[in-house]
């Protein structure tokens, strides 16, 4: 496997310190595993990394060196897996779609460590106006599960049991059209380790932070420059506060401070290591390791991220 080989960081006016250095990407015995369209969540407990592959209905596991270790899915009972989490015993939730006649449906299913299906979550006191929705996002935040549909702009929060705590429309925060919902779309959605969600809107250029009391702020300019949004996706906060935002079309990822000031931003379009191709999902680990998912097989690259 690919060891370190760039580090591409370019920094503010104020010299800035945090740094995004490029490691390695996800692997097997064979080389790169040349993912696409998939979604990275860690075992926080046995330091693993899952990365779901809706495509093939695999399960991947991978040590924190990067290496696979595991695997499971292609399993009829589970469907087609598009995210997942770990709860603190070791059971994995898994967010699935199945199709029938009716059409596609979502679940969730508890299984055990070995990713074979014990339960399904039953879903309780969901309101009518979020009846609808069809979640390609999970997270796992203590005892609250945070389910995003990113077409209809939506979030619904349950507990671990699937008992309705809190939703959000989107669209109606934002004051904006209902035209707009299908025009517009969240671009990325994570959780930080308090409840602040965050989120972007690629068509406005905008990416927020909603905290668990709803108060909601925004930070970002459009522009092609460095810090400036042009056509943003994934972002993620780390357990220091910085701010990750992935540019698909500028192919970068920018690092903002807790108060959304713009500091660096590592990355730069390339087929070779280190290099990124449309970045699109983000993740953090709790030992400062940004993965980074991508278009045209590029599969996921990880940085390491350091504090001067």
């Amino acid at each position: 496997m690919l060891g370190i080989l760039f580090v591409l960081v370019f920094t503010t006016p104020g010299g800035a310190a945090v740094q995004g250095k490029y490691l390695y990407n996800l692997s097997n015995f064979t080389g790169t595993i040349r993912y696409e369209w998939v979604r990275v969540f860690f075992d926080r407990v046995n330091n693993e990394i899952y990365v779901s592959n809706r495509s093939d209905r695999s399960v991947r596991i991978f040590n924190e060196n990067g290496m696979e270790v595991y695997s499971f899915g292609d399993d009829e009972a589970l469907g087609a897996v598009v995210d997942g989490q770990i709860e603190k015993d070791g059971k994995i939730l898994l967010l699935c779609y199945k199709t029938d006649e009716s059409g596609s449906k979502y679940s969730i299913i508890r299984c055990n460590f070995r990713g074979e299906p014990k339960a399904e979550i039953d879903f309780k006191n969901i309101p009518d106006n979020f009846s609808d929705m069809g979640p390609m996002r999970m997270v796992l935040r203590g005892e609250s599960l945070y389910l995003a549909d990113l077409n209809k702009m939506k979030i619904v929060i349950t507990d671990t049991n699937g008992v309705f705590k809190e939703g959000y429309d989107i669209v109606s925060l934002l004051e904006l059209k209902e035209q707009q919902r299908a025009e517009s779309g969240l671009g990325g959605f994570s959780v930080d380790k308090e409840g602040n969600m965050f989120f972007t809107v690629p068509t406005l250029f905008r990416a927020y932070k909603l905290s668990p009391d709803s108060k909601m702020v925004d930070f970002g300019r459009k522009g092609s420059g460095p810090g400036k949004f042009s056509v943003i996706s994934g972002i993620v906060s780390d357990d220091e506060g910085y701010i990750y935002v992935a540019d698909k079309l500028r192919c970068v990822v920018m690092i903002f401070d807790k108060e959304f000031r713009f500091q660096n931003e590592f990355g730069y379009r390339s087929l070779r290591p280190g290099g990124l191709i449309a970045p699109s999902d983000l993740e953090v680990d709790a030992k400062g390791r940004l993965y980074v998912t991508q278009m045209r097989k590029r599969g996921i690259s990880v940085y390491k991220i350091s504090y001067k």
